[in-house]
């Protein structure tokens, strides 16, 4: 997969969206209606991907997508609403006008698609259009068609499956096949491989790009009960691991703040402050460690506990331990566990074979 580097140096140069464009128009059958859609798709696939730990049906990825744009716009859309009163006379006032709704839509996201298309209905309600005389069916009516607006509203900001299919094969993601289904494989250094024999596709073929996008076409609804298992299954997995990844900024800026304060936020008081499991705790220090956002702290050492590497067998554990997100000793022991495993099975499959 391309490296986040690059995109993000194209795009504080401004040029990601034309490098992009430029890039779809090698595929003459893949239709981009809004070359910004395809440019936003691209932006959020790469972290989908860079967190997924697993190989989940593409189309998990697809849906997921889309839902993080159907957000967007409606948290654009209801900070726009909640902010339109208020003064913008001057430039201060302007800016200060700008900033609130910008606030807002962060804030906004959190809550979902379906709470911000419920509240954005509610907004005009309160105008001259619904009065309290409004009998319940003409209330329902109005909610109706101020849904449906909405939903027409956010269509036009999601990808369509052409270019979903641009977006992945420009983020060069492996997508393979087994059996009847289509996966993408997860990016994440916490990967764990869990459908193998797949036969990876070339996604420089218009070709193949085409024949993934008629199968994303194809609705939910009408797919067999295992493989729509599978891809609700893969969605609510994407979603749990971005929520993670969300949390984390606020886990890190809490655990900061204790340390400002000289109460150091042990282990125990993230979790119970956060709801978090261990599992969960553990992914997002790991990925707080990757992203820079906090640094190993020292333990106290037992003395006899010590060895020394050589140093090119150092140089290859720190390697991974930076690509892993742990601390080298963790990245040590993990790999002492894996090759002690390694060895007691291949004791065991001598012994069965004597």
């Amino acid at each position: 997969m391309r490296a986040a580097s690059e995109l993000r140096e194209s795009k504080a140069k401004g040029t990601l969206g034309k490098q992009i464009l430029v890039f779809a128009q090698g595929f003459r059958s893949l239709l981009v209606p809004s070359p910004e859609v395809l440019a936003e798709t691209v932006v959020i696939l790469h972290p989908l991907v860079a967190l997924s730990d697993k190989v989940l049906p593409l189309k998990s990825y697809f849906n997921m997508v889309q839902q993080v744009q159907r957000t967007t716009h409606l948290a654009w859309a209801l900070a726009q609403a909640l902010t339109k009163d208020l003064p913008a006379g001057t430039p201060a006032e302007a800016k200060a006008k700008a900033e609130r709704a910008a606030a807002l839509e962060v804030e906004l996201r959190a809550k979902g698609a379906v709470y911000l298309a419920a509240t954005l209905a509610e907004e005009p309600k309160k105008s001259t259009r619904v009065t309290a005389q409004a009998t319940p069916e003409q209330r329902a009516a109005v909610e109706r068609d101020l849904l449906q607006k909405l939903d027409q509203d956010a269509q036009r900001r999601l990808c369509t499956e052409d270019v979903f299919m641009v977006a992945c094969s420009f983020l060069e993601v492996e997508i393979a096949k087994q059996g009847s289904v289509y996966y993408l494989k997860g990016e994440s250094p916490d990967f764990k491989e869990t459908k193998k024999n797949r036969n990876p596709l070339n996604l420089s073929d218009e070709v193949v790009l085409k024949t993934l996008s008629s199968g994303l076409a194809r609705p939910d609804e009408e797919r067999g009960a295992v493989e729509r298992g599978q891809i609700d299954s893969g969605f609510n997995h994407l979603v749990r691991l971005n929520k993670l990844h969300l949390t984390m900024t606020e886990v890190v800026r809490w655990i900061k703040e204790g340390d400002q304060k000289n109460t150091p936020r042990r282990k125990i008081d993230v979790r119970k402050h956060f709801g978090l499991s261990h599992t969960d705790y553990e992914r997002i220090m790991s990925m707080a460690r990757r992203e820079g956002m906090i640094s190993f702290r020292n333990r106290k050492k037992d003395p006899s506990n010590s060895y020394v590497l050589r140093a090119k067998n150092h140089q290859r554990v720190v390697e991974y331990a930076e690509k892993f997100g742990h601390s080298p000793q963790k990245t040590l022991n993990k790999i002492l566990d894996d090759f002690f495993d390694l060895i007691e099975k291949r004791r065991e499959k001598s012994t069965v074979g004597s």
